[in-house]
C-alpha cells in the first residue's frame, strides 16, 4: 500500500473520530457530556421567539370594515405581556411599546409632561446635615448627561425597568433597548436571544438599573394598561377611516344590459355592454363606481339584478361620535393615570380659572411625587451614590442630592400675606422677598415720612396748595382748554 494511501486513510479515521465526538458532545457554549445521546429529529421550522403574525388577506381581513393589516391586537398583547412578566423576555414587549410611542402625540406628550416639569425643580448637592456644595452642585446637577439621567430614571415608570449607561467625563447617557435586558435578573444580555450571559448593572461603575416596582401588577409599568387602551384606540380609528371610505360619499352606479348574445372570434360569449361600462367605471372612480347588469321585462321596463338603495350609502347623522367618544374617554383614562385625576380632564370647549387653578395644584403635586420617586434612586447609597464618586477626584464620602423643600408663593400669595401681617402689627422682612425671587438689589428701605407740624399753619397750607406729585400724576394727560 503506497504511503500516500495510507495517511489518507489515518487522516480519514481521525476525522471520522473527531465526528463522533462533536455529535455526542454537541456544540456551542461550554464543554459536551461525552455520555450524553446526540439529538434526533427535524430543525425547528419556526423560530420559537418570534410571535407570527397573518398578514396578506384572509377571510376575516376582507370582510368589512377590517379591510387592513392589523399591527396588534388584545391577544397579542396578553401575550407580549406574559412573556415579559412571567419569563423576564420583553423582546415582544419591546415592540409593542415602542410601535405605540412612536405612533401616538398623546403617548409622547405624557412623557414631556412630566419630563419638563421634572427638570424645572432644581436639584443641588447637599452633606449630611443639610449644607449646600455649591462646587459640586455646578460640576454636577447643571450638566446635560445628568438633567437627562433625571427624565430616564422618571420614564422608568412609564417603561417598568430600563437600563442606563452614564457618562460623566464626556457628558453623555445612554439607554439601553429594552430588548436587552434580562428584568428579573437585571442582567444587560450578552445578545438578544442570550438567557445566561451578560452584565451585571449592579457590578458595573457606569452602568444604572432602575426598576420602580419588583410588583406582578405592575412590573410592566404605566405603559402596560397604555398600550392595551392604544391598540383599542387604533382599531377603533381604523374601522372609522374604513367606514369612512365607504360610508360617506355617495356610490356611482352604471347599469349594462346582462345579455347581448355576442360572440368574440373564438365564439366565445362576450359582453360588450360590460367592457364598456368597466371602461367608464375606470375612468371615472374605480374605489367608489359599481357597476351592475340589467334585463328588460316585456314592456321594456329595465330590472336590474342588484338593487343598491342609496340610503345605505350615506352615514347616519352623529355616527362618528360612537368613535370620537371611545377615544375620548379613553384618552381622559390614561392621562387622570399619569397626570393626576383632574377637574380640566374633560372641561369641554369652556373652562374657569377655578378649574385651571385644581388642575395646575394637582399637576404639581404628581410632579413633585415623582421627583421625590427620582431622588430616592439618585441617593440610594448602594448603586448610584456609590458608583458616581469613582468618577470624580475628593469627592466627599457622604452626600446626596436634595431639592428647595420651602413652600413657593405666588404674588397673589404673597400680597394676601403681607396684609394679613401688617393688620397683626407685623411685616415680612427683605430676607422673605429674596428667598421667593427677589434680588438684593431690587430691595431698599422705604423713606421716613415728612411729618407736618400741627402748629404750622403756613407750611400746612403750602401742603395743600402744592401737593407732592408722584409717578402717576406725571402720566395722566394733560387738560386743554
Amino acid at each position: 500500500m503506497p504511503a500516500s494511501e495510507s495517511r489518507r486513510e489515518r487522516r480519514a479515521a481521525l476525522q471520522a473520530q473527531y465526528n463522533t465526538k462533536l455529535a455526542i458532545g454537541g456544540g456551542g457554549y461550554g464543554q459536551g457530556n461525552v455520555n450524553s445521546k446526540p439529538a434526533t429529529g427535524t430543525h425547528p421550522g419556526v423560530n420559537p421567539f418570534m410571535m407570527p403574525k397573518a398578514s396578506g388577506l384572509t377571510q376575516i381581513s376582507q370582510m368589512f370594515p377590517n379591510n387592513y393589516y392589523i399591527e396588534w391586537d388584545l391577544s397579542s398583547w396578553r401575550a407580549a405581556c406574559d412573556q415579559a412578566i412571567k419569563m423576564g423576555f420583553p423582546i415582544s414587549y419591546s415592540t409593542l411599546v415602542s410601535w405605540v410611542y412612536e405612533s401616538s402625540p398623546f403617548v409622547q406628550s405624557l412623557f414631556n409632561a412630566l419630563g419638563d416639569g421634572l427638570t424645572q425643580i432644581p436639584v443641588f448637592v447637599t452633606d449630611m446635615k443639610g449644607n449646600r456644595m455649591d462646587d459640586i452642585t455646578s460640576e454636577i446637577c447643571s450638566q446635560r448627561w445628568f438633567v437627562e439621567l433625571r427624565k430616564e430614571i422618571l420614564f422608568a415608570k412609564f417603561w417598568g425597568f430600563t437600563g442606563i449607561n452614564f457618562d460623566p467625563l464626556n457628558n453623555k447617557i445612554y439607554k439601553y433597548p429594552m430588548q436587552q435586558l434580562d428584568p428579573i435578573n437585571r442582567l444587560l444580555k450578552q445578545s438578544t436571544y442570550n438567557f445566561s450571559d451578560g452584565v451585571d448593572f449592579f457590578k458595573t461603575p457606569n452602568l444604572l438599573f432602575v426598576q420602580p416596582s419588583t410588583n406582578y401588577e405592575s412590573f410592566l409599568g404605566w405603559m402596560q394598561p397604555i398600550t392595551r387602551m392604544f391598540i383599542q384606540q387604533n382599531l377603533n380609528s381604523m374601522n372609522w377611516i374604513q367606514a369612512g371610505k365607504r360610508l360617506a360619499f355617495p356610490l356611482l352606479t352604471i347599469q349594462y344590459p346582462a345579455v347581448d348574445g355576442a360572440v368574440n372570434n373564438e365564439n366565445d360569449m362576450i359582453n360588450p355592454y360590460r367592457l364598456e361600462a368597466e371602461n367608464y367605471a375606470a375612468n371615472m372612480d374605480p374605489s367608489k363606481t359599481l357597476l351592475t347588469p340589467y334585463v328588460t321585462d316585456q314592456n321594456g321596463n329595465i330590472q336590474t339584478s342588484l338593487i343598491v338603495d342609496s340610503k345605505d350609502t350615506n352615514a347616519k347623522q352623529g355616527a362618528h361620535k360612537i368613535y370620537q367618544e371611545f377615544n375620548a374617554d379613553g384618552k381622559n383614562e390614561v392621562r387622570e393615570m399619569i397626570l393626576g385625576g383632574t377637574l380640566t380632564g374633560d372641561a369641554g370647549k369652556f373652562g374657569t380659572k377655578g378649574l385651571g387653578g385644581v388642575h395646575m395644584d394637582k399637576l404639581e403635586t404628581v410632579i413633585r411625587a415623582r421627583n421625590e420617586e427620582v431622588l430616592a434612586v439618585l441617593n440610594d447609597t448602594a448603586d448610584f451614590a456609590r458608583k458616581l464618586p469613582m468618577f470624580y477626584k475628593d469627592f466627599p464620602k457622604e452626600f446626596k442630592f436634595d431639592i428647595n423643600r420651602t413652600k413657593e408663593f405666588d404674588i397673589e400669595e404673597i400680597s394676601a400675606l403681607s396684609k394679613s401681617a401688617t393688620e397683626n402689627k407685623l411685616q415680612l422682612t427683605a430676607k422673605f422677598f429674596i428667598k421667593y425671587g427677589l434680588d438684593a438689589e431690587d430691595i431698599q428701605e422705604a423713606p421716613e415720612p415728612v411729618k407736618i407740624p400741627v402748629n404750622d399753619t403756613e407750611s400746612l397750607s403750602v401742603s395743600i396748595a402744592k401737593p407732592n406729585r408722584s409717578v402717576f400724576d406725571a402720566l395722566k394727560k394733560k387738560d386743554i382748554y
